[in-house]
């Protein structure tokens, strides 16, 4: 079962993300910031992150930055999802090698769907078939 971490400040976020990735069959844990989610990763080894940007302390860009200067988690697949949809922390998230960037408010079935591409381009197991679409396209 893929572990997926979310992080993100405000409590309601977590707890919908979580249930909508439990309900996929993922093992979730939970961070409320930056200095959190290093932790929680260096000791779960998550298979995704999902990392929100404006969070107090340490913000998403910062922790991905830190992220992805350690060379054990520099390939672990990170998706912003976030309120700040602005063009230059866009940027910064791709440059830092974000995988993907989900926005707030997401519309049904994209976090799952986002999720599960993110698992499959790392090779997880994530006992989930292709959407569709996808499959017909191959």
């Amino acid at each position: 079962m893929p572990t997926i971490l979310v992080v993100d400040d405000h409590e309601e976020i977590q707890d919908a993300l979580a249930e909508i990735l439990e309900e996929e069959g993922h093992q979730v844990v939970q961070a409320v910031d930056g200095l959190e989610a290093l932790e929680v990763i260096s000791s779960s080894r998550p298979d995704v992150v999902l990392l929100d940007i404006a969070m107090p302390g340490m913000d998403g860009l910062d922790t991905l930055r830190r992220l992805k200067d350690q060379p054990e988690f520099s390939s672990l697949p990170v998706i912003m999802v976030t309120a700040q949809g602005d063009r230059q922390n866009m940027v910064k998230a791709v440059q830092l090698s974000v995988r993907d960037y989900v926005m707030k408010p997401w519309d049904p079935g994209e976090v799952e769907m986002r999720v599960n591409w993110a698992l499959k381009a790392a090779n997880v197991n994530s006992n989930q078939q292709e959407p569709p679409f996808l499959a017909r396209a191959a």
